[in-house]
């Protein structure tokens, strides 16, 4: 479903008979992904992807702060109807990505803003690029990858829930 989502259910890794996802869309889809155990419900999360977690392996991160949507979720956020709260997506307090992790108690990181939180977090807002606001706080190119409207970027938002927002899309 993710793979469709980002729209990759057509590219090469798949479609190439010399590739080693030839017809096999879980297994790059499991290749591709990162998906994370909360630390307060302990239940799995979309942690973004693989790649962009790698510069993780060699930073000390707090366990504790690897929290999902639904167990960080602010009073008088919009809870789906349908999902309750346990699939709360949010921004990126820093840029236009979806969070992973929710730190302070307070605030929503994707892995490249939390990475340099140290100089996001002192960033007055009117230093940061306009929307597409890319990791890190640098200017982005193209339309916004969240595809949606959304506060700029400094302000906490709840994305809504992921799972409805992934099935609007197909």
């Amino acid at each position: 479903m993710r793979l469709e989502f980002d729209g990759l259910l057509g590219c090469t890794a798949l479609t190439d008979p010399q590739s080693e996802y030839f017809g096999k869309p879980e297994e790059y889809a499991m290749d591709r992904y990162m998906y994370v155990l909360c630390n307060v419900c302990h239940k799995a999360y979309f942690g973004g992807e693989s790649r962009c977690q790698m510069a993780l392996q060699s930073f000390q991160y707090n366990a504790a702060e690897l929290v999902c949507g639904g167990c960080s979720a602010p009073a008088g956020t919009e809870v789906c109807g349908r999902h309750g709260a346990e699939y709360l997506e949010y921004k990126c307090r820093y840029c236009c990505s979806i969070a992973v992790y929710f730190c302070f108690g307070t605030t929503h990181f994707c892995a490249a803003c939390h990475d340099d939180f140290q100089r996001l977090v002192c960033l007055p807002r009117n230093q940061f690029p306009p929307c597409p606001t890319g990791p890190r706080a640098t200017p982005g190119e193209g339309p916004c990858p969240l595809r949606r409207p959304h506060p700029p970027a400094g302000e906490e938002f709840a994305l809504g829930c992921g799972i409805c927002r992934n099935l609007s899309t197909f």
